[in-house]
């Protein structure tokens, strides 16, 4: 358990850090030609396409699966709403 909290927490933070690289140093190094940074950059344009491709699929899927139950729980509310209006008319008519 301990071990795998040191693995994820590692995980993240060596992700965190690579992304605020990338957003901090990627614009100064693309502009002295690093090749490093044309690498990713060659990189990013071959793969950008199926990323945004796989969050659309997933998104679509994710709205699929979600529109039923978001129907049901909107439908059960109305019917709560329902019977407490019911029961606060019935009180004031008593």
């Amino acid at each position: 358990m301990v071990l795998t909290t040191l693995i994820v927490t590692f995980v993240l933070v060596v992700g965190l850090a690579a992304a605020v690289l990338l957003v901090v140093a990627a614009p100064p190094l693309r502009a002295g030609g690093n090749r490093w940074i044309a690498r990713y950059d060659a990189w990013w344009e071959r793969v950008s396409p199926r990323v945004r491709a796989t969050r659309t699929r997933v998104q679509d899927r994710a709205v699929t699966i979600a529109r039923p139950v978001v129907e049901d729980a909107a439908a059960r509310l109305q019917a709560q709403r329902a019977r407490r209006t019911d029961e606060r008319e019935t009180a004031h008519q008593h």
